[in-house]
């Protein structure tokens, strides 16, 4: 087994992205989990944060929520991914996300463990 940490931080630009390449395919588990927030005003209902498994070898993962005053229509890009998946593949990106960039700054991580 190979474990893979990638850490992400978020200061007001909605989101961020890191990419863990496992130098093949491979069967995989990958989570992420926001370790920090700081909320820069009012921590109130129009705040919200998450850490995704956004994409693997780069096609977007299947959406695990949309709708609600944050989230898109079924197809948008703004729908929440898992925040774990078990998986095959070389490339785990993590995107870690603010529904609310004027109020949170926050820090994440992602994990990937390799099942070979």
């Amino acid at each position: 087994m190979i474990g893979s940490v990638v850490h992400l931080w978020n200061f007001g630009t909605g989101s961020a992205t890191a990419t863990v390449d496992l130098g093949s395919s491979r069967p995989f588990l990958a989570w992420g989990s926001i370790t920090f927030t700081d909320s820069l005003a009012v921590y109130d209902r129009d705040n919200g944060s998450a850490i995704e498994v956004y994409q693997v070898d780069g096609v977007t993962q299947w959406r695990a929520g949309d709708g609600g005053d944050h989230l898109g229509p079924a197809n948008a890009d703004s729908n929440l991914r898992p925040g774990g998946i078990r998986g095959f593949g070389r490339r785990v990106t993590f995107r870690l996300r603010s529904f609310h960039v004027d109020d949170l700054e926050h820090y994440g991580v992602g994990c990937v463990l390799t099942l070979d």
